[in-house]
């Protein structure tokens, strides 16, 4: 979700530091921007965000700004600025009002709080992720912004003293994304460029500059005992019933990705159960590949919740990958997204002409939350949080249907691993398919560096239960909006702080109940989703569409990677890359976006390369 917003943050008391920022805050590409809060340590900048509903907010008494959309707890209702600013909570010093706003409040900010008198300043990213926030330092005084470009125009003139020093790209990061194209870690494309992450907060206290969790998903994996999968149900119901409310209470117009799977289907289930329900136009895209085409799931899910359906074949317009992707706007990270989406210009411009909305919307999160995982962790788990009773039996039962792995195999390995030590490599992506050019020694350092923060801090979690933390930490960084598009407008309302903290407090063995994928999420939403859909155990996939793509675009692809710069730096395996690029030997499914992560580095470096501040 696109909301352009610049903080610059320093401390008053340093001389140095206060000259600085004097003459940064003095550069003319400011005065563009509408000033939200300044004074002495803070000035705070934004710019008309994507969405109506997305506002910047002064605290009062300079205390510092909120960014984008707060929700009340009790109510689930949305706060304006006089409502937190009459909150003693938030009016604490900076550790206890950011505790208090991530107890009693939720939705998708950024929070800047500053103390007056001490210098001291925190800020917040929520831990649905969707609004992006990177930050930098130059001479003590750190800058904050959704969109790395605000950087750039502080910088483009080299050698006066008031203006940022080149940027230089950040190899290691490079070999990280080619080993692991869902790499979510706070480093970025560029040196001393960093991402907050979801959930975290960067202090500047004491003159320290430090970054920890605000929001821990640790803390809300220990179950509590449950007298029955039907109360679970109802809780989890009547969380996921009050998100969606609050959300469909703050917009007039919407468009619903609908990909006829489950997790769309159910968010269109439960806006129809809204109090306030927006203007609803579903959308589904759809190719001729094998479970490529969801029509007939999509339209019964439209035909259900009575609204209208549009569909569109993902072959909408130009569809090749062309020297267009070097003319992308510069971002911190690549992205495989960001390299595909600009295909879709064609189908975004026709969407906006044809129908007005607030925002689009999309079930993606569900696969995270709800656990579309075939795993047999859910025993290790059980004896993990309950040790031997009588429920493991159902457990073991439930498992064995779901893995298709016999009931003595998976008992020996639960014990086994209880006894002796459980999976090591949980939290390490595998390395074995992408076309980084790497020694063993090094591979052994890129696991360790490609490891979400998250990975260290749920150490102590069961292990299934960890294995899903992490997948989520890779969704809720996903959607990082490409700058001026349409998708910045783009909400995954199913990943609300409330419902992640819900479905992080049940246990893996019973969102998985019934040895099916999304088990307690059938079970409980068997009224929101028709029964076509709740029975559907196949998933809706693109990947013959993207390999055709591939297909048509193999001569710029070839020449792209196989003469490129990280080719010539050494950083890609070209003897694997070349059979496959040429078309020589057939590119097997597992390699697909190792490939696309290849082809998304090379445009992203070159992109930044063309610029003349970036070395």
């Amino acid at each position: 979700m696109d909301f352009p917003y610049l903080a610059v943050l320093w401390n008053q008391r340093d001389p140095e530091q206060a000259q600085a920022a004097v003459l940064l805050l003095g550069m003319p590409c400011l005065r563009a921007w509408h000033p939200v809060l300044q004074r002495d340590g803070i000035a705070v900048y934004a710019e008309k965000p994507s969405a109506p509903y997305l506002t910047a907010e002064p605290l009062s008494h300079g205390r510092g700004s909120m960014l984008g959309v707060v929700f009340d707890r009790k109510g689930n209702r949305r706060m304006c600025g006089r409502e937190l600013n009459e909150d003693l909570g938030l009016a604490q010093a900076g550790a206890g009002a950011i505790y208090h706003l991530t107890q009693n409040y939720w939705g998708t900010y950024v929070a800047l709080i500053s103390n007056p008198h001490s210098g001291e300043w925190w800020v917040v990213r929520d831990c649905s992720g969707m609004i992006p926030s990177y930050y930098m330092t130059v001479r003590g005084i750190t800058l904050i912004s959704s969109d790395v470009r605000n950087f750039l125009a502080l910088a483009d003139r080299r050698g006066e003293p008031d203006s940022i020093p080149p940027f230089e790209i950040n190899w290691e990061y490079i070999a990280g994304f080619l080993a692991y194209s869902q790499l979510q870690i706070r480093e970025t494309g560029l040196k001393n460029v960093f991402e907050l992450l979801a959930g975290e907060i960067l202090s500047n206290c004491g003159g320290r500059l430090g970054v920890k969790l605000a929001w821990n998903p640790a803390t809300f994996a220990d179950p509590e005992p449950c007298e029955s999968l039907d109360l679970r149900c109802e809780e989890l119901r009547n969380t996921a019933q009050s998100c969606i409310d609050a959300w469909a209470g703050i917009h007039d117009w919407i468009v619903h990705s609908l990909s006829g799977g489950f997790d769309s289907s159910l968010v269109l289930g439960l806006l129809r159960h809204a109090p306030k329900r927006p203007h609803v136009v579903c959308v589904n895209r759809y190719s001729t590949g094998p479970a490529e085409d969801e029509r007939r799931y999509a339209r019964i899910a439209a035909n259900t919740a009575h609204t209208s359906l549009v569909e569109w074949p993902w072959e909408f317009g130009h569809h090749a990958i062309d020297a267009s992707c070097l003319r992308l706007a510069p971002r911190a990270k690549p992205t495989i997204t960001a390299l595909l989406r600009p295909l879709e210009a064609p189908f975004f411009a026709a969407l906006k002409a044809a129908q007005r909305f607030d925002a689009i919307w999309s079930g993606e999160g569900g696969d995270h939350l709800f656990l579309a995982l075939n795993t047999d962790l859910t025993v290790v788990d059980f004896l993990r949080n309950r040790g031997l009773c009588s429920g493991l039996v159902d457990v073991l039962r439930d498992t064995a249907r779901l893995t298709g792995r016999s009931i003595p195999h998976l008992s020996w390995d639960a014990l086994s691993a209880v006894i002796h030590g459980e999976p090591s490599d949980i939290a390490t992506p595998a390395l074995s398919n992408s076309f980084l050019a790497a020694s063993d020694s090094h591979r052994d350092d890129l696991r360790a560096y490609i490891q979400h923060p998250w990975a260290n801090a749920t150490k102590t979690v069961p292990p299934g239960k960890r294995q899903q933390i992490i997948l989520l930490a890779e969704v809720l960084h996903r959607l990082r909006p490409l700058p001026d598009s349409l998708e910045s407008t783009e909400l995954q309302p199913l990943l609300s702080q409330p419902l992640v903290e819900q479905c992080l407090r049940i246990p893996i063995y019973e969102l998985l109940s019934g040895g099916r994928t999304r088990g307690l999420a059938r079970r409980t939403f068997a009224n929101y989703v028709p029964a076509e859909i709740i029975n559907r155990e196949l998933k809706g996939q693109t990947t013959h569409h993207v390999l055709g793509l591939l297909h048509k675009s193999s001569s710029f692809v070839t020449e792209l990677i196989l003469n490129g710069t990280l080719a010539q730096k050494g950083l890609l395996n070209c003897e694997a890359l070349q059979p496959l690029v040429s078309g020589t030997i057939p590119l097997e499914t597992s390699r697909l976006f190792p490939l696309l992560a290849c082809v998304a580095a090379e445009a992203w470096v070159r992109t930044w390369l063309d610029i003349d501040i970036v070395r």
